[in-house]
C-alpha cells in the first residue's frame, strides 16, 4: 500500500531494512531484543560494535548455582516409623491372615481420629501443610530445629542475577535455576536432553512474566517438599497467587482477543503445581479451565506446535489419572485428538503408556453402562482384549536419539506395570458395579459376574506387578516416578497383608526422591482403607471399596 499525500507515518518501533529479527542470537542480543546477531565466535559483531560483552550462545545461566549446592539437596532423610516389623516381603501369593500383625493394626487404629473418616474433610483439612498429612513420616523435634536454622540461610545463597537473568528478581532467578538443575528432572517421567520442562519451558518463561511465575511456583513447592524450607513455602504461595492474578486479567480480556499460548501453558502449570502440592480438589479446577480455554482457542491446532505438543501430553496424563480415581467426570470426554500428521514424539509424561491410560479412562466410564448388561459385557470384553494384546510397540512413536537403551527398557517396564494395573483396576470397577447393583442388569445371560470376562485374574496381576516393582531402584531414575497409580491400585485391591509394607515403603521412596506431594495423599487413603477393612473383617461386614473412602473424604485424588 502506498501512503496518501500528507499522511503522517504512525509512531512506533521499526526495524532497519535488511536486518533480520531472530531469536537465535547470542544471550546478550536476545536479552536486549536486538536483531542482526551473526553468531560469530567468540563474540558476535553486533556486541562488538556497541562495546558490550557478548555472553555466548550455549549456556542459559551466566553464573549458575552448582547443581551440587546444598540448596538443591534435601539436607536429611526423613525418619520413618515402620508400621510392620516383619521380615522382608515374600511375594508368593498368600491367603489373607485371619489375625493381622498387631503392630500395623494398632498403629492404624491409633490414627482413626486423625483421618476423620466419620466426617468429610474440608478444604482446610486437605491442605498439604495440615498435620494430618504426616501419617507415616515423623520428625524428631531436634532435627526439625536444626533444619529450620539451615533453611534460614537459603535466600542468602541466591545468586545475584546477571546477564540474561538481570530482569528477574532474586527469587525468580533462584527458583528458575533450581527448576533447571533439579525440578525439571524430578517432575517428569522421562529425563533426556530434550526434556521440554527445561529446553522448552525455561526459554518461554524468560520472555513471559506470567509463565515465569507459574514455573517458579512449582519450583518453590518442589523445594519445600524436599527440604521443608519455610522460605520456599512462602515463595510458592506468593508466586502462585501472582500467577492466578495475572491469568484472571488475561481471561477478562479474552472477550476481545484470543488467549495467548503462554497463558494456556501457565494454566497447565497451575494444574501441575497442585499435583506437586498434593491438592485433592484444586487441581480439578485448573484442569477444567485448561479444557475450556483450549476449546475457546479452537483446539490445539491453533497453537504453536511445540506448545501444543507439550500441553497435549500434560492434559492426557492429568485427565486420565483424574478419571481413574474420581466417579465424577473431570472434563467430560477426552476430546483432544492429535493435531499433527507426524509421528508423535515420546512424551515425558506418557512414555509408552498413552494407550493404557486411555483404556483406564474407559474403564472409569463402565459404571454408566451398568443398566445395559449387553453393552457393559461388550465394553469389558473389548477393554480386556486391548489390555491382553497391548505391547510397548503397539503405537508408533518418534524416539529421541539421546535416549539410551537402558532408559527405554525402564520406560517399557513401567508400561508393563501400567498394564497389570489396568487389569487390577478393571476387576476393581466391576466388583464395585456388582456390589452396587440391587437388581440384575438387563442381560440375556441373567448374570452380572462380568469379572469372568477378564482373562487375567486380579491376584496374578497384583503379584506380577509388585514382584516387578520390588526389583526397581526407585530412587535412581525418574522413569519410576510414574508408579504412583500402579502402587496405589495394587495396595487397594490386594488381600495379602504382607504387601502393605512393600507398598508403603515404595511410596516413601517416591516421595523422598521425587518430592511430589500426591504420594502422601495416596498413602493416607490406603491407610484409611486398611483401617476400615480390618474393622470390617473383624465384624464380618461388607468389604470396603477404596472409592468409598474417597467419597467419605470428599477427595478428588490425582495419582499422576
Amino acid at each position: 500500500m502506498t501512503s496518501r499525500p500528507g499522511s503522517v507515518a504512525p509512531k512506533g518501533r521499526s526495524r532497519r531494512s535488511g536486518t533480520p529479527w531472530t531469536r537465535g542470537g547470542c544471550i546478550t542480543c536476545k536479552a536486549r531484543r536486538k536483531g542482526g546477531c551473526d553468531r560469530a565466535t567468540p563474540s558476535c559483531n553486533n556486541c562488538l560494535k556497541v562495546g558490550r560483552v557478548c555472553e555466548g550462545y550455549g549456556d542459559l545461566w551466566v553464573t549458575p548455582l552448582d547443581p551440587s549446592a546444598p540448596v538443591f539437596k534435601a539436607d536429611r532423610s526423613p525418619k520413618r516409623r515402620r508400621l510392620n516389623t516383619s521380615s522382608p516381603v515374600s511375594l508368593e501369593p498368600k491367603s489373607p491372615s485371619p489375625s493381622p500383625s498387631p503392630s500395623l493394626t494398632t498403629s492404624l487404629n491409633d490414627q482413626r481420629e486423625e483421618w476423620r473418616l466419620d466426617s468429610p474433610a474440608t478444604p482446610d483439612q486437605s491442605s498439604l501443610f495440615s498435620p494430618q498429612c504426616r501419617i507415616i513420616d515423623t520428625e524428631a523435634e531436634n532435627a526439625a530445629e536444626e533444619q529450620c536454622s539451615e533453611d534460614q540461610s537459603i535466600l542468602a545463597r541466591i545468586v545475584t542475577p546477571q546477564g540474561i537473568l538481570s530482569h528477574l528478581s532474586g527469587n525468580e532467578a533462584h527458583y528458575l535455576q533450581y527448576h533447571e538443575a533439579m525440578g525439571s528432572q524430578r517432575l517428569a517421567n522421562l529425563e533426556s536432553e530434550q526434556n521440554p520442562l527445561r529446553s522448552f519451558l525455561i526459554p518461554r518463561a524468560m520472555f513471559s512474566p506470567l509463565l515465569m511465575k507459574a514455573v517458579c511456583a512449582i519450583s518453590a513447592m518442589h523445594l519445600f517438599n524436599r527440604t521443608e524450607s519455610p522460605d520456599a513455602k512462602f515463595a510458592s504461595i506468593d508466586f502462585y497467587g501472582r500467577a492466578l492474578r495475572g491469568l484472571r486479567g488475561i481471561i477478562e480480556e479474552s472477550a476481545t482477543k484470543a488467549i495467548p499460548d503462554d497463558a494456556l501453558l501457565a494454566v497447565g502449570m497451575m494444574c501441575k503445581y497442585e499435583v506437586v502440592r498434593g491438592s485433592v480438589k484444586q487441581w480439578v479446577v485448573h484442569l477444567k479451565a485448561l479444557h475450556r480455554l483450549i476449546l475457546s482457542r479452537g483446539g490445539l491446532g491453533t497453537m504453536d506446535p511445540e506448545a501444543a505438543q507439550f500441553l497435549r501430553g500434560l492434559y492426557i496424563y492429568a485427565y486420565s489419572m483424574g478419571q481413574i480415581s474420581n466417579q465424577k467426570k473431570v472434563c467430560g470426554r477426552l476430546i483432544l485428538p492429535d493435531t499433527d500428521t507426524e509421528t508423535p514424539r515420546l512424551n515425558i509424561y506418557l512414555g509408552f503408556t498413552e494407550e493404557l491410560l486411555k483404556l483406564c479412562a474407559s474403564i472409569a466410564e463402565l459404571p454408566s453402562l451398568q443398566d445395559d448388561g449387553i453393552s457393559l459385557r461388550l465394553a469389558v470384553a473389548s477393554i480386556n482384549d486391548s489390555l491382553l494384546h497391548w505391547t510397548s510397540s503397539s503405537s508408533r512413536l518418534n524416539i529421541p536419539q539421546d535416549l539410551t537403551k537402558s532408559t527405554l527398557t525402564r520406560l517399557k517396564l513401567v508400561a508393563e506395570c501400567f498394564r497389570d494395573a489396568g487389569f487390577i483396576y478393571l476387576h476393581s470397577i466391576l466388583e464395585r458395579i456388582k456390589t452396587g447393583t440391587s437388581t440384575p442388569c438387563d442381560d440375556t445371560s441373567g448374570s452380572n459376574d462380568w469379572s469372568s470376562l477378564v482373562t487375567t485374574p486380579k491376584d496374578v496381576a497384583i503379584n506380577r506387578l509388585l514382584s516387578r516393582i520390588q526389583t526397581f531402584p526407585l530412587g535412581d531414575h525418574c522413569e519410576y516416578s510414574a508408579l504412583t497409580f500402579p502402587l496405589f491400585i495394587a495396595g487397594a485391591e490386594s488381600e495379602v497383608f504382607e504387601y502393605r509394607d512393600l507398598v508403603l515403603r515404595s511410596f516413601g521412596k517416591l516421595q523422598e526422591n521425587f518430592g511430589i506431594g500426591n504420594t502422601i495423599r495416596a498413602k493416607e487413603v490406603l491407610c484409611a482403607l486398611w483401617v476400615r477393612r480390618d474393622a470390617a473383617q473383624q465384624d464380618r461386614s461388607v468389604k470396603v471399596h477404596w472409592m468409598d473412602v474417597l467419597e467419605e473424604l470428599q477427595w478428588d485424588l490425582n495419582l499422576a
